[in-house]
């Protein structure tokens, strides 16, 4: 009897030894659940995949806020060239990437629409495959003619090619390219005709207009200033919402009689689906920290016509959203595909 009483005793004691082992350790266990996934990240070198080849616009830019960031980390951001294919390859090889936080793309908005509407058997699903970071800057198409170009005005340039049926031309970096989709767009809105010459690269583009290959273009504000204000090239219209800080005097397309029309395209991180939103929004206030100081907008954004944008992950998604959709409208019109 005396056995047993013990021997229940005894019974109550380890269970309640065990409930107090339990209590103290289901704190310490519900803090480990607690722990974000962005603690200790990085613990290792990110990759940051540009799309493009080294030394131009994008390049420049990603290799900037990438150094600025890292600083921060205290960990390095190495930048992966991966050009080709219309940024096809660099995507994909983010989307298939673990989504950890250490493999990141650099785009812009315009090549992701143009492919997502433009190709078919893409690798990839935009909507399925990753996860808006951060929207970084936005820059808008110029806009341009040669000097002796005798339309000084939208609107004159408008008459002229009604006058003279797919006589102006226009050139862009290639099909489905922003100047080629958003002239199109354009062209359709006012009922004209132009033939579109595609060449290389924005270099080439301004060669032509130059030599007087070509009538106009719209193009980048970081290759048109320098010789817009060589007077080797004259602005006609602005593609921003509102006016250039850098040409205050020239109007915008919207306020030329197209109210609501813009040429502009923006860059930006996306990270693979799935990564964890802890990460995501980490690499994104950090970033928003680099893109922020004044030396960054005076040598990245108003040195070279950008905005600075700085939006987090939520609002840069609802960007792609409302990009998905302007896109959708004008590449429609198009009726083309690319392959």
């Amino acid at each position: 009897m005396t056995t047993g009483r013990f021997a229940r005793q005894t019974v109550k004691i380890l269970m309640a030894v065990a409930m107090t082992v339990c209590a103290g350790i289901s704190p310490a266990q519900g803090q480990a659940q607690a722990v974000s996934p962005a603690e200790g990240f990085p613990s290792k070198p990110v990759r940051l995949i540009v799309p493009v080849p080294a030394g131009g616009l994008q390049d420049a830019l990603a290799r900037a806020v990438a150094q600025g960031v890292a600083r921060i980390w205290g960990q390095s951001i190495v930048v992966e060239n991966r050009a080709g294919a219309s940024g096809i390859i660099a995507a994909e090889l983010v989307a298939k990437s673990a989504p950890d936080g250490y493999t990141l793309l650099m785009t812009d908005n315009v090549t992701l629409m143009t492919n997502q509407f433009l190709r078919s058997n893409l690798p990839y699903d935009l909507a399925r495959d990753f996860a808006p970071v951060i929207a970084l800057t936005q820059t808008s198409n110029i806009l341009v003619a040669r000097p002796d170009f005798p339309p000084r005005t939208l609107p004159e340039l408008v008459a002229l090619a009604r006058a003279r049926p797919a006589e102006l031309t226009y050139g862009s970096f290639g099909l489905g390219s922003s100047p080629h989709v958003d002239t199109e767009a354009f062209s359709a809105l006012a009922g004209i005709k132009l033939t579109h010459v595609p060449y290389k690269g924005g270099v080439a583009i301004l060669q032509g207009l130059m030599s007087g290959q070509l009538s106009f273009s719209l193009m980048g504000m970081t290759a048109a200033i320098p010789l817009i204000k060589q007077d080797r090239i004259r602005p006609i219209a602005y593609g921003g919402l509102r006016r250039s800080p850098v040409f205050p005097d020239v109007p915008t397309l919207s306020e030329s009689g197209y109210r609501g029309f813009e040429s502009s395209a923006w860059f930006g991180w996306l990270a693979p689906a799935a990564t964890p939103a802890a990460i995501i929004e980490r690499i994104a206030a950090d970033a928003g920290r680099v893109i922020s100081t004044a030396e960054f907008r005076d040598k990245y954004a108003l040195a070279t016509g950008h905005e600075v944008l700085n939006l987090p992950p939520a609002a840069t998604a609802e960007l792609l959203r409302a990009d998905r959709e302007k896109y959708a409208a004008r590449l429609k019109a198009l009726n083309f595909k690319l392959e």
